[in-house]
């Protein structure tokens, strides 16, 4: 009676191991993103016609978490294909073995645009952090601050003015406006970025929680300028704020594709990434978010309206500033620590 008890359950976990890859495999597609409206504009403009194209059912869900895909990776329990991640968690995840390699033969380089061909990652969308203002102080662009050596000129400009609570950006904003060259940027000099930082923190009302909060503060009159993000001023221009955007020494950064290392629909995964990178799909997104297609053959798709509020328009590019992912993903963990110590000093 014993043997046949241990055989018949020795029998029925043999039986439920054969059937794991086979439910891994049934497991829907899916994809994770940051959420919000954007994820929700991503539905429209990329899960929605990708299912009709692809003839497959994509789950989308939120949000991305670093260290729940680190979790799954090392687990082996792969819940997410594909993952929208600011590109400077490309280099960071691949330091780690969380991301497939990408088949360049599957999907065309070109659709990189600027950010070009990376080893783990595909850029697909390109948003800027530039010097907004408030265009009843400033009804003009032609009286308006127009770079980062205004917003620091106190004198010529006086009125309230705020920054992102933030260390990225900030650091840059400060070297350009003591005279660093947009093309000497990096490696950054951080104890000449904090100097510059010390001679405007005295005339800073607040430091801004992003992306919502810098708009809200130019909107209500309560500083006059600050730094933003393109989409939140596009958007907030529609809704007849008065809010203005500097492109001229803005930082454009990007967010990417990335597929799971270890995930069962790889293949599905390059697919799917190919067909989201066509320039009708991130023209779309485009248009529904201010977000800039990173495919160029996308954006003379967009309407001329917003393609002026687009980071990847030409003109817009070619008065912006590539941030350096790879700096940052190296420096970014000390600066936070070096950034909220300089806060709270008087």
């Amino acid at each position: 009676m014993t043997i046949t008890f241990r055989s018949a359950a020795l029998a029925f976990a043999l039986c439920a191991i054969a059937v794991l890859p086979a439910r891994a495999q049934e497991r829907p597609f899916t994809v994770v993103h940051y959420g919000g409206t954007f994820g929700q504009a991503m539905r429209t403009a990329y899960f929605d016609p990708a299912e009709k194209e692809l003839g497959i059912k994509i789950v989308d869900t939120s949000r991305t978490d670093m260290a729940k895909i680190k979790a799954m990776v090392q687990s082996g329990n792969i819940e997410w294909d594909v993952a929208n991640v600011n590109t400077l968690e490309v280099g960071r995840g691949a330091k780690e073995g969380l991301w497939e390699a990408i088949d360049w033969s599957v999907i065309d380089p070109k659709v990189a645009g600027p950010v070009g061909k990376l080893e783990y990652g595909v850029a697909f969308v390109g948003f800027s952090i530039g010097l907004a203002y408030n265009t009843k102080k400033y009804p003009s662009p032609a009286t308006a601050p127009a770079s980062w050596a205004d917003f620091w000129d106190v004198k010529k400009f006086p009125g309230p003015r705020a920054l992102e609570d933030r260390v990225r950006y900030q650091l840059e904003f400060a070297l350009l406006a003591d005279g660093v060259a947009p093309d000497k940027l990096y490696p950054l000099d951080v104890e000449r970025a904090f100097r510059k930082l010390d001679q405007i923190k005295p005339h800073i009302v607040a430091w801004a929680k992003p992306p919502v909060q810098p708009i809200e503060l130019i909107a209500s009159g309560e500083v006059d300028m600050d730094s933003a993000f393109n989409n939140e001023v596009a958007n907030a221009q529609q809704r007849g704020a008065p809010v203005g955007l500097q492109f001229n020494g803005a930082l454009y950064t990007t967010n990417s594709w990335v597929i799971l290392k270890g995930t069962p629909n790889k293949a599905k995964a390059m697919q799917f990434i190919r067909t989201v990178t066509q320039p009708a799909y991130e023209a779309r997104l485009a248009e529904l978010t201010y977000f800039g297609p990173m495919n160029p053959a996308a954006v003379p798709l967009v309407k001329p309206e917003v393609r002026k509020n687009l980071p990847t328009e030409a003109e817009n590019l070619k008065r912006s500033i590539a941030l350096n992912n790879e700096w940052w993903a190296a420096n970014e963990a000390a600066l936070i620590d070096r950034w909220n110590k300089w806060l709270l000093q008087k």
